[in-house]
């Protein structure tokens, strides 16, 4: 695995280059190995701090434990396994008073990221990836990505607490030697400032971060875009629409998991292209398998597709497939199509737990609110489901809704099915106004 040279930055605001990082992560490593330290946890709000502490975690060979949030089943978590938990405070003094060499650095082989996920199923799941299977993954991911040569800042609003995050936001800059965003752009208007800080940026993000993406902030961005990287969740073809006209860069979707890491990608609404480092195929069900040079064996997804040579067209989840009145309904497809409406910036459709029939739960932009505040409830509805049947069979076209501004997504674009199941009890008015 190839050395790091020692002239580029691996972050901005404030500038560190690569040599007093490097220096930085082994003053770190020195006093893991000293403290005798082999599993500790990470929540970090830089980004550049966090890669810090892992490279030189991963030097000694250590373990990480990258909890997705500190509530309180997830911090026990980390007591039970870990013997501390590095943040941005410990960061800035630990290690200090190391006299270290700064010897030329190669990419570890050894050492382990363990990562707490709901996992498909809702369960918490536990998922254990190696220095070596992370950097063979960033090799995939810059083949499929095929971006230009050069110095480019990785900017981003997902976190690295999460796998997706992880690989593209920290793994990929460092294999790549590029410049890492320290905090996470919660908003656009940060994502945008924060790539004026550089000449070229990648932008990693997820479709309801784009969602929110106005026209006209594209005025405020005075630097150069070669790429923007999307996933986890769907993206309405009118949204990536919208990106596309409005920057001038290609808007690549990527579709993974946790389990699986990057599966394959698309540069447009079509076929999914595995990586080149990829292998798929159906089950006896029609769910998606994966072999991958990353992982140890054969992974199954709960995903239903259909191949087409060697590329692939994704139908939704086995479980966002149902069948009622003898007919297979697409949750998905449901959702795919209502989100092409001028109303709707978000939407989910469940099976209502109780009634075996499609719910909605749509969240409103400005003139879908509008719209509602004018007309009411009742035309809103008539005139969704008028739309819907367009392009759905009747029995598809849900029975129960509900309407807010805004769907509670976690940090993994996930909607709970507790959430679902409690919003069909409220009052059906407008929510959250």
């Amino acid at each position: 695995m190839n050395n790091f040279i020692d002239n580029f930055l691996i972050a901005r605001n404030p500038e560190w280059h690569w040599t007093d990082f490097r220096y930085r992560s082994q003053q770190i490593a020195q006093q893991l190995h000293q403290d005798n330290i082999s599993t500790l946890a990470f929540w970090f709000e830089d980004s550049a701090s966090f890669a810090c502490a892992l490279l030189a975690a991963w030097q000694v060979g250590a373990r990480v434990l990258l909890p997705p949030n500190l509530l309180d089943e997830n911090t026990l978590w980390v007591k039970q396994n870990a013997q501390f938990l590095m943040d941005d405070a410990i960061f800035s003094t630990y290690g200090k008073s190391q006299q270290v060499a700064n010897t030329p650095f190669e990419w570890p082989n050894q050492g382990e990221i363990w990562l707490k996920t709901s996992g498909s199923s809702g369960e918490p799941k536990i998922i254990r990836k190696t220095a070596e299977q992370m950097w063979i993954e960033s090799q995939a991911i810059i083949q499929s990505l095929q971006l230009p040569k050069g110095d480019i800042q990785v900017v981003s609003n997902v976190s690295p607490q999460h796998h997706y995050g992880l690989s593209y936001r920290v793994i990929l800059p460092l294999t790549q030697q590029w410049s890492i965003a320290r905090k996470q752009a919660l908003y656009p208007e940060i994502l945008i400032a924060e790539s004026n800080l550089s000449d070229n940026n990648l932008w990693i993000t997820s479709p309801v971060f784009l969602n929110h993406f106005e026209p006209q902030l594209k005025h405020e961005l005075h630097s150069q875009l070669c790429g923007i990287v999307c996933s986890g969740g769907v993206l309405p073809e009118t949204t990536a629409q919208k990106i596309r006209d409005n920057f001038n860069a290609p808007l690549i979707e990527c579709y993974g998991s946790s389990e699986t890491g990057a599966i394959a990608f698309r540069a447009d609404n079509g076929l999914w292209q595995p990586t080149p480092l990829t292998r798929v195929g159906l089950n006896e069900q029609g769910a998606l398998w994966v072999e991958s040079k990353w992982l140890l064996e054969r992974e199954q997804t709960a995903d239903a597709a259909i191949l087409d040579k060697e590329k692939f067209k994704l139908l939704g989840r086995l479980d966002r497939i149902i069948k009622f009145a003898d007919k297979r309904i697409s949750l998905n497809q449901i959702e795919h199509d209502l989100l092409k409406h001028p109303w709707i910036n978000d939407c989910y459709i469940a099976q209502h737990s109780k009634r075996q029939r499609p719910a909605a739960w749509i969240a409103f932009n400005k003139q879908g609110i509008d719209t509602y505040q004018v007309q009411g409830r009742q035309a809103v509805i008539n005139e969704l489901r008028q739309y819907l049947a367009l392009t759905q069979d009747k029995i598809a076209i849900p029975r129960y809704w509900r309407f807010s501004n805004k769907l509670p997504r976690n940090a993994q674009s996930k909607i709970s099915r507790q959430d679902f199941d409690n919003i069909l009890q409220r009052p059906q008015g407008m929510l959250n106004e």
